[in-house]
């Protein structure tokens, strides 16, 4: 038995206490036709690399846990949605799906997060890539020779000090302008648009007005709702997703291990220039991603959730009070944005085409942003009826004269995951 440890505890019990099937699907669009027999070699040797990641999740009496699952890792011939930890994917919570030139990658966001699931990734694509093309070296991509190492293992939030402020409690957050309830958006099912930008162009773009990849969407977003509802009595609240293995000396971890900075788009900002917008952006995202800001917030949230889950001696209650966490945000962000930067991997770049990820249904309004084969893969969901939003995004790329193509409008396909049984 594996308990789940601080990093990873609030993902685990509260995306079912929130009734969140809390999933990540990593699609590879290759440049040949997927050979389905290689594809199965090379998913076996990956499962030999993460045999921590190769786990089925059960439901004790007081917490969740993991079991080693000695099953093969599922190979689906599907672009639908899949269930993990299932008798379809041999219980496993990751799973690999194929359909024409496309590699799906379905994960469980509650066993590790982004940076974790483009490691499996890049291994599973080395595999492939070495059967398939004859590709020799794996450069910086983890091989199944190496075997993973303590830091790996660790999850750096258990070993987090408790902060000598713990005990006093942070202020409120304020009230954010929201799509549904402010804006008079129709709540509906969760779906998908996947815009694809020419990267040369648009890195021009971000780089002509002191911005990043990241910082440019959000505040794209930011002035397309804005254009929609400028007579607003709250401001439009963007979360930015932050990598904090950094700050935390902890490179290697496969733990969830992430922050947020906040981006508030104000009347005061909106007065400036479009540069100067962008620059503000820029500089809220260093200075909320110092490493002297990060560690005393990430010990504050392991010192809670480590209080949380001692005063909650059951599942249900584990589920109740982290499921209020994992809705945190509810209220006081207007989007989200998470930007993964240029793929890192280069062993296998030449083999992609393009690489999309595809969140859970956490918040309103997402943008997942990536960059491999010479284009910006934009991933764009929401869970409200009207294109509004989506379309007035689309119209400031069109204003700024950035080209792009809409290569999809879909439901949402990331894998369906279950409350396991008692």
């Amino acid at each position: 038995m594996r308990e789940i440890t601080t990093g990873d505890m609030m993902h685990v019990h509260g995306c079912f206490g929130a009734g969140v099937d809390y999933t990540v699907r990593l699609t590879a669009r290759l440049k040949d036709r997927v050979d389905l027999g290689l594809l199965r070699r090379a998913i076996d040797l990956t499962a030999l690399r993460y045999p921590y990641l190769c786990v089925r999740l059960y439901k004790g009496e007081s917490a969740c846990y993991y079991e080693d699952n000695p099953l093969p890792v599922a190979l689906l011939c599907t672009d639908g949605r899949i269930c993990l930890n299932s008798p379809q994917t041999n219980y496993h919570v990751w799973a690999v799906c194929c359909a024409e030139d496309r590699i799906h990658l379905d994960f469980f966001h509650g066993v590790t997060d982004g940076t974790g699931m483009y490691s499996v990734l890049a291994t599973l694509l080395f595999y492939y890539c070495r059967e398939r093309y004859g590709l020799k070296e794996p450069g910086n991509i983890p091989t199944a020779d190496v075997p993973p190492t303590a830091a790996e293992l660790a999850d750096p939030q258990d070993g987090l000090p408790t902060p000598a402020a713990a005990s006093v409690p942070a202020p409120p957050m304020e009230e954010a302008f929201t799509l549904e309830r402010d804006g008079g958006l129709t709540p509906g099912p969760a779906t998908l648009w996947d815009v694809c930008l020419p990267e040369e162009a648009f890195i021009r773009f971000t780089s002509a007005h002191d911005a990043s990849p990241g910082t440019m969407v959000s505040l794209l977003l930011a002035r397309a709702i804005d254009g929609l509802w400028p007579a607003r009595n709250k401001r439009i609240v963007s979360a930015y997703v932050i990598n904090a293995r950094p700050m935390l000396n902890a490179e290697k971890t496969f733990h969830n291990c992430l922050s947020m900075a906040l981006f508030p788009y104000s009347d005061r900002l909106r007065a400036l220039p479009f540069s100067s917008q962008c620059t503000v952006y820029r500089g809220m995202t260093f200075i909320q991603s110092d490493a002297d800001r990060i560690r005393p917030a990430l010990a504050a949230n392991a010192h809670a959730i480590r209080q949380a889950a001692l005063a909650a001696p059951t599942v249900e209650e584990k589920k109740e009070v982290f499921g209020s966490m994992f809705n945190g945000g509810e209220g006081v962000i207007t989007f989200l944005v998470s930007y993964v930067g240029r793929w890192r991997y280069p062993a296998v770049a030449d083999a992609l085409c393009e690489r999309w990820a595809h969140p859970p249904n956490t918040f309103s309004l997402l943008a997942e942003i990536g960059a491999v084969g010479g284009n910006i893969c934009l991933t764009l969901q929401q869970r409200f009826t009207e294109d509004t939003v989506r379309e007035a995004f689309l119209r400031q790329l069109d204003e700024n004269g950035i080209p792009y193509t809409v290569v999809r409008r879909i439901p949402v396909d990331n894998a369906r995951f279950p409350e396991p049984d008692d």
